[in-house]
């Protein structure tokens, strides 16, 4: 049963509603947030996922205060009133949030095309104000909500179809993580230290014998281990994380073109253009037009609530 949302005394949070944020008929939604003092407290009538990508700071949840960092997820049932805040109001003091936002029926719709090994109060439903909690110490949940967000952002054909498929794999490594805590699939912890080195060195010259020399295994073997953690070669890994950081400067940035894929690590400006149309089905400059269009949408409905 859904909890009554409806504020019990004049100090109640805000609530927001997820039909403020589906786009079409598929509940779901994800966005990164840099945190700040001027979001309130408040509680939401979907399911949140959210995932502290850089920084450091509190998560006021319930009657909690929970200092947070790089790694740490949160599964928010309905109802349950939190909020994060930086260490202080000093810019330097950043606070970036993944947040995976779905309707609780959402998950009856999974259970018809997946056959998980859980039910949904198991995990996704809370009462009394309750949450999960969980540290992300093999970078295999950072993965999956770094190809939502992209998913999200690039809109490319079959978006949708990836976002589903991205959360029931997110879902089970939760489900995964709380019934063997500290347990990963081999692959997973192989890599781990790869994907922390390209999580803060995307931007670099990365070579495929550097990372393979990080595991340690052969140039061959770590290729093969890229299929099997991320379906993706490790060329096509790169490139997505890359359009990806992208998207985000161009949303988020007044960096030209030109600038934004220098930070990324593209230095031939046709060949980012190339690349970043085959992924996005749009050009920097239109994707830019398009990301401010939906931060218009955002911040109306911010202000409503």
């Amino acid at each position: 049963m859904m909890p009554d949302l409806q504020p019990r005394t004049n100090r109640a949070p805000y609530c927001l509603y997820g039909e403020h944020y589906w786009r079409s008929d598929v509940p779901i939604c994800m966005t990164r947030e840099r945190e700040f003092f001027s979001l309130p407290l408040h509680m939401h009538d979907f399911v949140e996922i959210s995932y502290v990508a850089e920084g450091r700071g509190f998560h006021y949840i319930g009657d909690e205060r929970l200092e947070v960092g790089r790694g740490d997820l949160f599964l928010i049932p309905v109802g349950t009133a939190h909020v994060y805040r930086p260490v202080s109001p000093n810019p330097d003091h950043e606070l970036i949030v993944y947040n995976c936002l779905f309707a609780p029926e959402l998950f009856d719709r999974l259970k018809l095309t997946y056959p998980l090994p859980f039910a949904a109060d198991e995990l996704i439903a809370g009462s009394s104000g309750s949450y999960r909690a969980f540290k992300d110490t093999h970078h295999d949940m950072r993965g999956a909500m770094e190809h939502l967000y992209a998913e999200h952002m690039l809109r490319e054909p079959g978006s949708e179809a990836a976002m589903l498929a991205q959360l029931v794999c997110l879902l089970l490594a939760l489900h995964r993580n709380e019934r063997c805590p500290g347990a990963a699939p081999a692959s997973i912890s192989r890599l781990a230290e790869v994907f922390a080195y390209l999580a803060e060195h995307y931007n670099e010259p990365v070579t495929l014998q550097r990372l393979a020399d990080m595991v340690p295994v052969s140039v061959s073997h770590l290729q093969r281990l890229f299929k099997q953690t991320k379906g993706q070669s490790f060329t096509e890994y790169l490139q997505n994380v890359r359009i990806a950081k992208s998207c985000e400067l161009l949303a988020q940035t007044p960096d030209s073109v030109r600038d934004v894929a220098a930070r990324v690590g593209y230095r031939d400006l046709t060949f980012f253009h190339a690349l970043f149309k085959k992924k996005t089905g749009l050009s920097p400059s239109q994707y830019r037009k398009h990301a401010h269009a939906h931060v218009r949408q955002l911040s109306e409905i911010n202000q409503r609530v």
